[in-house]
């Protein structure tokens, strides 16, 4: 089978656009259909928007905190290496928190919109089915609204791919570029997906050898990779002029796989998968800066490979709860906005609901909440039980969408 993924480019006279929108050589014409789906997206970003709750996290306030840094406004943080500083800059440019919102959700509808006309293209009979879906798509609107990095990193990474895509099938370099510019931001809000051009690239040359795809030439996909990672050196060079060592990457990766191996309630390290046991471990071990410093991560680090070689085996216990919880819950679809004691009751219900089903248990949380008997108060909020039952349909939603969509790519391949 060959599968090979083209973009329409913008005809004189072909008909009669509403708009235009130009990504570097290549011209999207927007006719009255993508105007229309663009408009229902619009009304489901602003449904959620109002209907879930969105409160500024933690990690939104380290956030603030490094971009009044970067603005010579406040003293330097004791961590400024995590989280990335993509979002921190936004922060600077950007005076009120509600214009970066409506930046992301405007971004956010954008990138649907190319990507359900990308799809079109392919699978035409498919084409309401997609649209509808996007439209439906409260998770991915939902990190939309939320003053977080996903948001901007997500629609950046989505129209880098697409971009790419029309790179590879018209062999345009500049295309190409404009791809790897875009996915090289992505990577500044979320560090982790540093990896992904280059895991990109390994599949596409893959299914290009065994002629899955047909691409005639693989050189904007080099051109992506390389862009995208020049423009992750600058954070190198940061991260090594504030820690004495490069990394493309944040400073909380031993904070993160030490909590990871927490992932199952009874694992044999006897470790407390959340931020707080993370502090806790380094504390332990007699120093006083934070999990999410590079100091941090080293000692962690050190920790989980102790803790890996000693019981080997809870590695393959704590791998096989992580793709069970992934499974079960691929997608977050937000918190229903309540008040304080709905919101509190709508988590005991949830944490006891976990603890049933053996997936995604905060330890923590279901024995603080057991030790104050919260759970029979909390089963006669008739609000927080709604706002269960929403969760509860949207997350079996989420993974029949996910085993299908798995389902379909294994079908498409072989």
């Amino acid at each position: 089978m060959r599968a090979v993924i083209y973009a329409r480019p913008f005809q004189s006279g072909h008909y009669s656009p509403s708009g235009v929108v130009r990504l570097g050589t290549t011209k999207f014409v927007f006719r009255a259909r993508d105007m229309a789906l663009l408009a229902a997206i619009g009304v489901a970003i602003a449904l959620v928007n109002v209907l879930l709750s969105h409160p500024e996290s933690s990690v939104f306030h380290s956030i603030v905190e490094i971009a009044a840094w970067l603005r010579g406004a406040a003293a330097k943080p004791a961590v400024v290496t995590w989280p990335a500083w993509g979002y921190a800059w936004v922060v600077v440019w950007i005076p009120k928190f509600e214009w970066i919102i409506t930046l992301q959700a405007c971004l956010g509808a954008l990138a649907l919109v190319v990507l359900v006309r990308r799809l079109r293209l392919c699978m035409p009979k498919q084409a309401m089915v997609i649209a509808v879906l996007c439209v439906l798509a409260v998770p991915w609107h939902d990190m939309q609204v939320t003053l977080y990095p996903s948001g901007l990193a997500g629609s950046l990474l989505l129209l880098a791919l697409l971009s790419l895509d029309t790179a590879l099938s018209r062999n345009d370099i500049k295309v190409a570029v404009l791809a790897g510019l875009l996915m090289g931001l992505a990577q500044n809000f979320r560090t982790e997906i540093v990896l992904v051009p280059a895991f990109v690239g390994i599949c596409a040359a893959a299914l290009k050898h065994w002629r899955i795809i047909e691409v005639s030439s693989m050189k904007p996909m080099w051109v992506f990779i390389l862009v995208a990672f020049i423009l992750q050196l600058p954070w190198a060079l940061f991260y090594h002029s504030e820690t004495g060592r490069y990394s493309l990457t944040e400073s909380n990766f031993g904070h993160v796989i030490y909590v990871s191996l927490g992932s199952d309630s009874s694992n044999p390290y006897r470790i407390e998968g959340n931020d707080a046991g993370a502090m806790r471990a380094v504390r332990d071990e007699g120093y006083s800066f934070s999990s999410l410093s590079e100091q941090g991560n080293q000692v962690l680090r050190r920790l989980a490979w102790a803790q890996v070689k000693l019981h080997p085996y809870g590695l393959l216990q704590r791998t096989f709860q992580q793709l069970r919880n992934t499974v079960v819950a691929p997608f977050s679809w937000g918190e229903p906005k309540l008040d304080e004691s709905g919101t509190r009751d709508l988590d005991v219900l949830r944490q006891e609901l976990k603890a049933r089903l053996g997936v995604g248990i905060n330890v923590l949380k279901l024995n603080n909440y057991r030790s104050q008997n919260l759970y029979a108060k909390a089963k006669e909020n008739n609000a927080a039980t709604l706002a269960l039952l929403y969760q509860v349909g949207a997350v079996g939603l989420g993974t029949l969408v996910f085993l299908l969509g798995t389902l379909g790519m294994v079908l498409a391949l072989v």
